[in-house]
């Protein structure tokens, strides 16, 4: 009986006919998907821009009584969103090659402000909704 050694793959072979960059083309359309294509993000980003180094308190206030229009409802009302916007500022002060800097740190300690009020509001209403019982609570809630 005779065996056969099965074709040996090189790492460094490659078929002829196979795209080597095709990966990379499709990393470049992914990073350039990431950015944020809302129109109005410009807008917000802008003025947001100018209000770096007045404090993480007046950024936060900013955020979330924003509005894209004098009439129509807060774009940033809630805190997932809120840490959105956020991500894609920080995400946009990198691509502008300031990270590290004073902006930056102001922006990072508006999401870690809103990273600990999310995390407030998830423990409280876990606590509410999924209480851990003990006996004395057991004897109340019979009742």
């Amino acid at each position: 009986m005779h065996i056969e050694r099965p074709m040996a793959v090189s790492a460094t072979s490659a078929p002829e006919d196979f795209p080597a960059s095709a990966l990379e083309q499709h990393l470049n359309q992914s990073a350039d998907a990431a950015l944020p294509s809302d129109p109005g993000f410009e807008a917000f980003y802008q003025r947001l821009a100018a209000l770096f180094g007045a404090g993480e308190k007046e950024l936060l206030r900013f955020i979330g009584s924003y509005r894209s229009s004098d009439e129509g409802p807060l774009d940033y009302r809630t805190v997932s969103a809120q840490m959105k916007v956020v991500g894609q500022a920080l995400s946009r002060l990198k691509d502008e090659g300031l990270e590290g800097s004073a902006a930056d740190k102001e922006l990072r300690g508006v999401m870690a402000r809103l990273f600990g009020t999310s995390l407030f509001i998830s423990q409280y209403l876990q606590e509410i909704f999924n209480p851990v019982l003990d006996e004395d609570s057991r004897e109340k809630a019979d009742w």
